[in-house]
């Protein structure tokens, strides 16, 4: 939608879900919903800069028809445009939190969908036995070199209590 008739749709969403939105102050302090909310804006802001459009990894958006707190079938829609490899499964009459609902099985839907196999369609399985190669001394050496800051970012030293590293 051109931004102004978003910004129609967005409101009007908002005053549907207002008993909604009055119940999370008792449910949260307020200091700590305006913070929540501070984030949450701060990443939306972002999230519409994202190059999603460069992403090529297989993706697969599950959608909530009865979300009363997100637009969850818009975003979807809105991420299957964006998404050059995304497809999408709305979960019919789940809620905000389907993963908690006993009649989503999250494992069934991955399977129905082919997202547990490990080879994409019409491709070869790969054997990662007999196809491994071992990797170069300037590939260990790299990595190497990458990985020292995690290393000393999670190194009994860095973890000490005692400026001496016990």
């Amino acid at each position: 939608l051109p931004p102004p008739l978003r910004l129609s749709v967005l409101l009007a969403r908002l005053a549907q879900q207002m008993p909604e939105m009055g119940a999370l102050p008792n449910a949260l302090p307020l200091p700590a919903l305006a913070h929540r909310l501070s984030l949450l804006l701060h990443a939306a802001a972002h999230v519409q800069e994202a190059p999603l459009e460069r992403l090529r990894l297989p993706v697969h958006v599950f959608a909530s028809s009865e979300d009363r707190v997100l637009p969850s079938t818009d975003e979807a829609r809105r991420l299957r445009r964006r998404l050059p490899n995304c497809r999408t499964s709305p979960l019919p009459e789940s809620g905000h939190v389907p993963l908690l609902e006993a009649r989503v099985d999250l494992a069934r839907r991955l399977r129905d969908v082919g997202f547990t196999r490990r080879t994409p369609l019409g491709s070869k399985p790969k054997d990662y036995v007999a196809d491994f190669a071992p990797p170069s001394a300037e590939e260990i050496l790299n990595a190497t070199q990458r990985l020292r800051s995690v290393r000393n970012l999670v190194s009994p030293v860095f973890l000490s209590t005692e400026a001496g590293g016990r």
